[in-house]
């Protein structure tokens, strides 16, 4: 024949709302139902039936369904499902950061706790509390129970339960000890997700920036990439820029382009120089540890960072930095190893790219006079050929120019060879202003200039020869340099034209507008050519 349960008191200083329904079989021993009677105050008391404590079986449950969780969140959220399912009452988890406590996750229903009173319990919890098994706190009108979560990562985090439960403490260390193994549990596999994830991500930015060639677009990405895989809102990439023997800020993430466009970084000085300098990774969890150096970090949002150096094989090449984690977390070991992988991708993609610019340098310097800034004679000659077979296959025109300053060898007896290369450099600078955009404008060799221009006729091509001459012989040039005038030839192509031939030709007829006085256009096209009379010269220079 059954019983009926055994009715006991309990303290009423919590809200109306929290009740226990304690039920405890008759002839249970005093010192049991004492030990787990939640509230045992000198109070108002309320008739309540009595249940048994929760069993360490009941503590396994929650904490295998903890430690089933994908992530800490998830576990955080997990716990106060179960704890709510099994101890019947209303709990939170509340985090220690920087910026002060954080609710992370909390039973359904709420907490019925104003902010205020929370803020004023938390914020009288010293560091030994975190550490305890269990701490009775009064918040608003009630009486909850501080127990501390150990394994959580980062920063300190703690459990209150709503009610009394220092009676049944060892059973509370129980649950706090199957939470620290069921949280380390989770933390190791999201720990490993992490790892196989930035493996991917550093493998992934490394196929990425193989592809690019520019070095600007190189450092762009990467710093977009650390601020993706790291949840950092600021990161920084500097390189080191031999011919001025400090560092250079190449790309930012969160910065605002006027703070570090003009910045230069010393060797040694702050914390890039310094990383630079050594060679070894800086890691730091709370700079305001750090006298020297928490001044600095007033415009920062949080106080940690991260910086490591980027080597291309032994030598170093610059820096990568990271600060302001989104979640205000401070950096750890798992995101300097980061940080580190992508370091080594960014720097062999660095070097590929500067290779590549120093290729494309060297191409160009193949192919363009120094002097005038005009393509050479090797690339005239590679460029007509490419230009006179098109022509041959589309049936198009094509025109070639051949233009001489006048006089120059005197021009270079009487005022130097410096004002003859200051003469070189105008009318090149005249020449390529009045051609089109994909004319092929080359200095030919000594004073003598040849122009190739793809689908140009007789006509057009004979008016550009006389813009040109035109210009030049307007051209009042520099108080030091002597007028200077041009003579031009233009020949087009014909059928059965070989580059030669209409080199040649281009040449003939240039010769015939020396031949005719200078400072004029001669055009040769296998019709009858043209002569278009200059303007009164100017007795500037005498003819050779």
């Amino acid at each position: 024949m059954s019983q009926a349960p055994a009715v006991f008191y309990v303290r009423s200083g919590l809200a109306r709302d929290q009740t226990y329904n304690l039920e405890i079989a008759r002839g249970s021993s005093e010192s049991v139902l004492e030990r787990w009677m939640p509230f045992r105050h000198n109070s108002t008391l309320h008739a309540l039936a009595a249940f048994p404590p929760p069993s360490i079986h009941a503590f396994s449950g929650i904490t295998d369904a903890v430690a089933r969780a994908t992530d800490l969140q998830a576990a955080f959220e997990t716990l106060m499902i179960e704890v709510s399912r099994e101890l019947k009452t209303r709990a939170c988890i509340f985090q220690q950061m920087e910026r002060g406590w954080t609710l992370v996750a909390q039973t359904r229903g709420g907490l019925r706790v104003s902010i205020s009173d929370l803020h004023a319990a938390l914020s009288s919890v010293s560091s030994d509390a975190l550490t305890a098994a269990a701490e009775l706190r009064a918040i608003g009108d009630g009486v909850w129970t501080l127990v501390p979560l150990r394994d959580v990562g980062g920063w300190p985090a703690s459990l209150l339960l709503a009610g009394d439960w220092t009676p049944i403490d060892d059973m509370v260390g129980a649950l706090v000890v199957l939470l620290s193994s069921a949280f380390r549990s989770v933390r190791e596999r999201e720990e490993r997700r992490h790892a196989e994830h930035l493996l991917r991500d550093g493998y992934t930015i490394g196929r990425r920036l193989s592809r690019l060639g520019d070095l600007e677009t190189v450092c762009q990405r990467v710093v977009e990439q650390v601020s993706r895989s790291l949840e950092a809102d600021r990161v920084a990439l500097a390189l080191y820029r031999p011919e001025e023997d400090r560092l250079v800020i190449a790309a930012t993430r969160g910065y605002a382009a006027s703070v570090v466009r003009d910045v230069r970084i010393e060797r040694g000085a702050w914390v890039m120089g310094h990383v630079f300098t050594a060679g070894r990774p800086v890691l730091v969890r709370d700079i305001r540890q750090i006298d020297r150096l928490a001044l600095e970090r007033r415009r920062y949002r949080t106080s940690s960072f991260v910086a490591v150096p980027m080597f291309a094989g032994s030598e170093t090449v610059g820096v990568l930095s990271a600060t302001d984690k989104k979640d205000g977390s401070a950096f750890g070991r798992r995101d300097t190893s980061a940080l580190r992988t992508f370091s080594m991708s960014a720097a062999l993609a660095l070097m590929a790219a500067r290779s590549g610019a120093e290729v494309h340098r060297l191409t160009h310097a193949a192919t363009v006079d120094s002097l005038t800034g005009l393509f050479n004679r090797h690339y005239l000659d590679a460029r007509l050929h490419q230009e006179v077979e098109r022509a041959k296959r589309a049936s198009n025109s094509l025109t070639v120019l051949m233009a001489d300053i006048d006089d120059f060898k005197t021009i270079n007896d009487t005022h130097g060879h410096q004002v003859g290369d200051a003469i070189l450099q105008v009318v090149s600078g005249i020449l390529r202003s009045a051609v089109r955009v994909f004319d092929v404008c080359a200095r030919y060799g000594g004073d003598e200039f040849a122009i190739v221009m793809p689908s140009s006729d007789h006509s057009s091509a004979t008016a550009c020869a006389e813009r040109i001459r035109q210009r030049i012989f307007d051209h009042h040039g520099l108080p030091h340099l002597p007028k200077a005038t041009i003579s031009l030839g233009v020949a087009v192509i014909e059928p059965g034209d070989e580059p030669a031939d209409l080199v040649w030709r281009a040449d003939r007829s240039l010769y015939q507008a020396k031949a005719e006085g200078k400072n004029r256009v001669h055009a040769n096209s296998g019709m009858p050519h043209v002569r278009l009379m200059p303007l009164p010269r100017r007795n500037t220079i005498e003819p050779v």
